[in-house]
């Protein structure tokens, strides 16, 4: 097997603005330069990788893995605090760009289209908090940090940034303001449990309310995430360099924007006539135009899932199933603690939403259901309820803020 060559050269550290700026190789390097056991325990990790053949070769396993994600969002302005559509639409953008039934996958060129594989991965938001208690998967924190670098200062709570959720169990992925340069980064498998997990800038989260006009379809996500499962860019960041896996033609170096096929560089090292594959995840291309993973790289990030491998843990995660706990959650952001009950409950003739402190919230949809789960009563924009046409009994309303869902419990007397 091809190493992995740990010096960039300076043609990656120097990247133009006008191409995608993934600052994970940077990052990865000075982690290894600085942590001689992480180092240690990554290299321990890439001889235990698979040679090329059996990586070609096993596909048994089409068994789907879901891995319990949760989304710290850190804003200092209301525009940087996402709203749950947006986090969601990420989630939704992961599971098909893994699962190979994004949109645009038809747009792979046909010489690529048989190495194009469903990774048999998923993401789900986590149902249960590192405590046991019920969670949306979403942790908001106001902080008082204008911008955040690649230093990982957003990782911890000391710093005005959010603590990891136990990385064994859970994906961490760091929303924020990031310096204007820097798309986003990741770790890799081997980091220290409190750092591992991604970082992605506030304004290209998601493929909802995007401004940017260029990296607007969430797949910056699906690039660091695919480096947080052990996948390397395509040229192995150096020249000519090695990514490990054994589908994906050689390059010189990345490619940007968006290429027409056959991009082939006469200066490069492949000397395929059907050139680079610049539409894959871990290409620099365009959001518009990165598209697949191969086979080969499916079977490097499903192989840290088997027995004793660094992310094997996450299978055992009680993440997405019943809390147990129910105590009130202390991850809960106070700024986005807006319904929370209803008042006067019982109720004879009405009910009106309010706040902890007892302030009317108006929601923006709500529907009552009946203890039989029959819905009752409908309406939006409103702060309360008129309920003296419903018999009485125990019912149950949906109701949905700006922020965040939730279900409540009122009795009509």
């Amino acid at each position: 097997m091809k190493l992995f060559p740990f010096v960039l050269l300076s043609l990656i550290l120097n990247q133009a603005a006008a191409q995608r700026n993934c600052g994970t190789a940077n990052y990865w390097t000075e982690q290894l330069s600085s942590d001689l056991q992480l180092k240690t325990r990554y290299e321990r990790l890439q001889k235990n990788t698979p040679s090329l053949k059996e990586q070609e070769n096993d596909f048994s396993d089409i068994a789907i893995i879901t891995i319990p994600v949760v989304v710290h969002v850190l804003y200092n302005t209301p525009a940087e605090n996402i709203s749950d559509e947006q986090i969601r639409s990420q989630l939704d953008v992961l599971n098909k760009d893994f699962s190979k039934t994004n949109h645009d996958i038809s747009q792979v060129p046909a010489a690529f289209a048989a190495f194009a594989a469903d990774t048999h991965i998923q993401f789900e938001l986590a149902k249960v908090d590192p405590e046991g208690r019920a969670t949306t998967g979403i942790v908001r924190k106001k902080t008082t940090q204008a911008s955040w670098k690649q230093n990982d200062e957003m990782k911890y709570n000391i710093n005005g940034g959010d603590d990891a959720w136990d990385s064994r169990y859970y994906l961490n992925i760091w929303v924020c303001n990031l310096n204007r340069s820097l798309l986003g980064y990741s770790t890799f498998p081997g980091a220290a449990a409190d750092k591992d997990g991604v970082v992605i800038r506030t304004d290209i989260f998601g493929s909802i309310h995007i401004s940017h006009p260029v990296y607007n379809k969430g797949r910056t996500t699906t690039h660091e995430v695919g480096h947080w499962l052990n996948l390397r860019h395509l040229w192995g960041d150096s020249n000519c360099g090695d990514d490990g896996v054994a589908d994906t033609p050689p390059q010189r170096t990345y490619n940007s924007g968006c290429s027409s096929f056959p991009q082939v560089n006469p200066d490069g090292c492949n000397p395929d006539p059907n050139g680079d594959m610049f539409m894959n995840f871990m290409d620099f291309s365009d959001d518009a135009c990165i598209l697949m993973f191969t086979s080969g790289q499916k079977q490097r990030m499903r192989d840290l899932f088997k027995a004793n491998g660094p992310r094997s843990s996450l299978l055992q995660s009680p993440a997405l199933g019943e809390p147990w706990n129910n105590t009130p959650s202390p991850y809960d952001d106070p700024a986005e603690q807006v319904v929370l009950t209803v008042f006067p409950n019982p109720a004879t003739s009405g009910i009106i939403f309010s706040s902890r402190d007892g302030k009317p919230v108006m929601v923006k949809t709500f529907t009552v259901y009946d203890n039989t789960g029959r819905a009752v009563l409908k309406g939006s924009q409103s702060s309360g309820i008129s309920i003296a046409g419903l018999a009485a009994g125990i019912y149950f309303v949906n109701i949905e803020t700006e922020k965040k869902k939730t279900t409540l419990k009122f009795i009509k007397k």
